[in-house]
């Protein structure tokens, strides 16, 4: 069973709610008050589809937000494969016309990453044309488990600092850095996917509500219900809205602190349900 699923588990019993696990492997549940919940791996009940969907997508995302908040400039790619069984969405037919776009908009380096997906996987730092050019054929193979039908270019922040800040009701309820301040690269620019990264639990009320200042102004777009928003903090002392992940979960915080932090967390949430 997911560490996750059984931290909502726990949650439940806390507050005397009821639970049942549904698959044999734990990993699908339901909770019921006067309303029947179904939590499914790391998918809850708390953001309606649609939304999920835009938290999802980083290119829609990013389109959505980047006149309200501070978000690094971000290009989407089509694979050609995919172009050509749907041809409303022809824009650049091959990666050599994609490579031309991103030198004549971006200064390298810059991110080549991949539009859906979390954990890090088949995000790249690209010095250069040869790697910018091998980051997409390496997103577009259709052969690999983190294809992708669209890439993205996205403008190299230098980070001093990144967050991952959760949101319920538009409020901010978690924040911890991800600090690679001790730990060495081992292939995956994720932060906590560092070996020996650390996840640090923030209750400083000063950067508290610096962070929450700053989302306020995507609110009246797109509300935030429940969503992990990564934010970054660069060398100049400017925040950055790098993603959001509508199913965020809390393996790395867990290794580094209380679980009873996240259950505290669950048990609000859980409160918020009719």
């Amino acid at each position: 069973m997911p560490q996750h699923i059984k931290l909502w588990i726990q949650a439940c019993k806390e507050l005397n709610i009821a639970w049942e696990v549904i698959d044999e492997v734990g990993n699908f549940i339901r909770i019921t008050k006067n309303q029947q919940y179904y939590f499914f791996g790391a998918i809850t009940p708390f953001n309606l589809h649609v939304i999920a969907k835009i938290f999802e997508d980083k290119g829609y995302t990013y389109e959505l937000l980047k006149n309200k908040i501070n978000m690094p400039k971000t290009l989407a790619f089509v694979a050609g494969d995919w172009q050509e069984r749907n041809p409303g969405y022809i824009k650049e037919k091959d990666i050599e016309s994609m490579l031309k776009t991103i030198v004549n908009n971006f200064t390298l380096p810059v991110i080549i990453k991949r539009n859906t997906g979390s954990q890090g996987n088949n995000v790249f730092f690209c010095k250069d044309k040869e790697t910018i050019q091998s980051s997409l054929k390496a997103i577009f193979n259709v052969n690999s488990k983190d294809y992708d039908k669209v890439a993205l270019a996205q403008q190299y922040i230098e980070i001093d600092r990144e967050y991952r800040a959760v949101f319920l009701k538009n409020q901010l309820v978690l924040l911890y850095e991800k600090s690679k301040a001790e730990a060495e690269f081992i292939g995956n620019l994720s932060p906590l996917h560092w070996e020996g990264a650390k996840a640090l639990h923030i209750t400083d009320s000063k950067i508290l509500s610096k962070i929450q200042k700053f989302i306020e102004p995507i609110v009246p777009t797109l509300p935030l219900n429940y969503v992990g928003a990564d934010i970054a903090l660069d060398k100049q002392g400017n925040y950055w809205l790098i993603e959001l992940n509508g199913s965020p979960i809390y393996s790395s915080f867990i290794k580094n602190n209380n679980p009873q932090i996240i259950i505290e967390m669950f048990k609000i949430m859980l409160q918020t349900l009719d």
